[in-house]
């Protein structure tokens, strides 16, 4: 076991020195983590009517502390990958004309390394500025500054302000997803019905910190599992706010409020088990998608003819080395 030297708000460890937060615990999660994870996406029937489908699928890429050592894309049909701007997130593209086959199944595998010492090196490079504005289901309205107010009231520097904040969507959401309308990160059901799942959860906090002026980004993945192999259910998704001199802060609201025990350490800390695929709402693909802005990039979004179709099944798979 590493020893752990504290000192001044500091910590020593294995040499290198990581100032921390009055509210940050020592980090419970691996330094770093390495794995392979397999993104499958299938067609099963063309719509019969159909002259043209486009087909956009999230790529997982090297940012952030995430490492992409190897991406595979096994397709039966030519893509072309594409980058949007405004997020950094990539993409595959693929245009098909009709006559469609009968069925058509595409697969991503990517072997990964996450890492916290990169993380902490590279996580105040990017500009935050674009993190202030909301998105078409992240707003702020009335509802939301009067919240925002009676979370932050008393604090005086930023990290006590989103702290606040994060104690008041832990104290006020519960995560059930009975009713109907969960996990669209639609801020203002958040705050009529309290309920949701992680995309409601991080999307009142980012509501929240925008009220507080505070900049805030949406992150969505997959959690990878400490088991040797298996299948993970479904996206993972968490936020980051923004301090001055530091960098992007993670937190993980929703599984604080599903484990309360490790409220601490799901703020201000990295988590290496995380696996990013997209990050942002309201996102503009490449080449651009016909119908609005996407509000979340993880599962493949098609077109029909110019229009939305929802009928792509997926699955994901993760493997870690023995």
């Amino acid at each position: 076991m590493k020893k752990l030297l504290l000192f001044s708000g500091a910590i020593l460890l294995s040499g290198s020195v990581y100032f921390f937060n009055p509210f940050q615990t020592v980090n419970p999660f691996p330094d770093r983590r390495e794995f392979r994870v397999a993104y499958k996406a299938s067609i099963p029937d063309f719509p019969s009517e159909a002259e043209e489908v486009k087909i956009w699928i999230p790529l997982a890429s090297t940012r952030e502390g995430q490492t992409i050592l190897d991406r595979k894309i096994e397709s039966p049909l030519p893509y072309e990958i594409t980058r949007e701007p405004e997020h950094g997130n990539e993409m595959a593209y693929f245009e098909l004309k009709s006559p469609f086959p009968e069925s058509l199944e595409l697969e991503v595998i990517y072997s990964a390394r996450i890492a916290r010492d990169l993380y902490e090196k590279e996580n105040g490079k990017l500009n935050p500025d674009r993190y202030l504005k909301p998105s078409s289901l992240m707003v702020v309205n009335d509802t939301v500054r009067a919240r925002t107010r009676e979370a932050v009231q008393g604090k005086e520097t930023l990290m006590e302000k989103a702290r606040g904040i994060y104690e008041n969507v832990i104290g006020k959401m519960s995560y059930d997803k009975n009713a109907p309308g969960w996990g669209r990160g639609d801020t203002v059901r958040a705050c009529l019905l309290g309920k949701g799942n992680c995309t409601d959860f991080h999307s009142l906090f980012i509501s929240m910190a925008h009220a507080a002026e505070i900049p805030a980004r949406f992150k969505i993945g997959l959690t990878i599992p400490d088991a040797q192999e298996g299948e993970i259910a479904g996206y993972h998704c968490w936020a980051e706010f923004y301090e001055e001199g530091k960098g992007w802060q993670p937190v993980d609201t929703s599984e604080a409020w599903k484990y309360p025990k490790r409220k601490e350490a799901y703020f201000g800390n990295f988590d290496t088990n995380k696996f990013l695929i997209s990050t942002g709402r309201d996102i503009d693909l490449v080449p651009k998608q016909e119908g609005p802005p996407v509000n979340i990039f993880f599962y493949p979004y098609v077109e029909v003819d110019g229009k939305e179709w929802n009928g792509v099944k997926t699955s994901f798979q993760f493997k870690n080395p023995k």
